[in-house]
């Protein structure tokens, strides 16, 4: 059977379904975004939880006793659609002492932002202290800014400051600068005044970072978020699966219910456990939108199709030599004995 044979079964299958109106069509995107706001919980959340409330723990028992103790900070470390910035928003958004960044009276435990461009010391320092509430109304130096923000931390009795796509602060730089990224990481960590904890997430290079300065290696934690396999997550991915279709009020078709599928949907989403949950959300989608009441493979071959653009001979729904497909690759390429091809090109033809 051709791949395109295949194509054609699979979508047939689903069946035309039933036509929905203006206001159906409204209350479908309704229920798909009450789908993206919900979190499956994992192992590297769990962990990433444990040791976060360990760390916060630790740190209110050394305000209660008015001393001194340096602070720790915690590396969430993930390739790119792990599911890491996720993990973090949901934990920090667990603690109700994280307030209004601009209610400047307030007291905010955790202040997180993410890495501006360019990822300059002073942008940095500058965002900083945007995100807690003071703005900077003119330009000043790296050294006077970042003052200000030890000085705000303490004042808005910061414990933990988030920095997403960490990497940024260290990637593209000068030796130079890189030794000052470090140094302004740990002075957070050891100020005497006032130590703050620090969470950094981002790509595989943040542990680079970490790994040049033993006080920092010494001082922060590590939670990785690992490529996701059919092997070790079959379960798992069954189980998220069955749980979106729960709350989607559809049923799990026969040809979902299989190690068959749930290796090609792990392929599909890059091995990530982030864009996994994404394909399945796209799958969804199609059968939600086109009225049906069951959900099956032939969604998830148009749903990939419509966001990579690839032929059908570049579909991990529907090729036999899947493997050989990048997902990543808008069009879609594969491998031949090391050498990728272009959907457009010769094999993929």
């Amino acid at each position: 059977m051709t791949v395109q044979t295949k194509a054609k079964r699979a979508i047939n299958k689903i069946g035309a379904g039933k036509m929905i109106d203006h206001s159906d069509i409204q209350s479908v995107d309704i229920q798909l975004a009450k789908l993206r706001t919900r979190f499956i919980t994992h192992q590297p959340y769990r962990d990433l939880q444990e040791q976060f409330d360990r760390l916060l723990r630790r740190r209110r028992a050394v305000l209660s006793l008015d001393t001194y103790l340096e602070a720790k900070g915690i590396a969430v470390v993930g390739a790119s659609g792990s599911g890491k910035t996720t993990a973090v928003n949901r934990l920090i958004s667990r603690y109700s002492g994280q307030t209004d960044p601009q209610d400047r009276n307030a007291i905010a435990e955790i202040v997180s932002l993410q890495i501006p461009s360019p990822a300059t010391l002073k942008y940095v320092g500058s965002s900083m202290l945007h995100a807690l509430g003071y703005p900077l109304q003119r330009d000043k130096p790296a050294a006077f800014i970042w003052d200000q923000v030890r000085h705000l931390l303490r004042e808005r009795r910061t414990l933990f400051v988030h920095l997403d796509e960490a990497q940024d602060l260290y990637s593209n730089t000068s030796p130079m600068a890189r030794d000052a990224v470090v140094n302004t990481l740990k002075s957070l960590m050891n100020n005497k005044d006032w130590p703050v904890g620090l969470i950094l997430s981002g790509m595989p290079k943040v542990i680079d970072m970490i790994n040049v300065d033993d006080q920092l290696k010494r001082r922060m934690s590590i939670v990785q978020l690992k490529a996701v396999s059919v092997s070790s997550h079959s379960n798992e991915i069954a189980t998220m699966l069955e749980r979106y279709c729960q709350v989607a009020e559809l049923a799990i078709g026969k040809d979902l219910q299989n190690c068959d599928f749930r290796a090609r949907l792990v392929h599909a989403g890059a091995n990530e456990f982030g864009l996994i949950i994404e394909t399945v959300l796209a799958g969804v989608e199609d059968a939600l939108l086109a009225g049906h009441a069951e959900l099956g493979i032939g969604h998830f071959v148009t749903a990939f199709q419509r966001k990579s653009g690839c032929i059908p001979a570049l579909n991990p729904f529907l090729a036999s030599d899947y493997l050989a497909i990048d997902p990543r690759a808008v069009m879609g390429t594969v491998s031949f004995n090391g050498m990728l091809t272009e959907s457009g090109g010769k094999h993929g033809a």
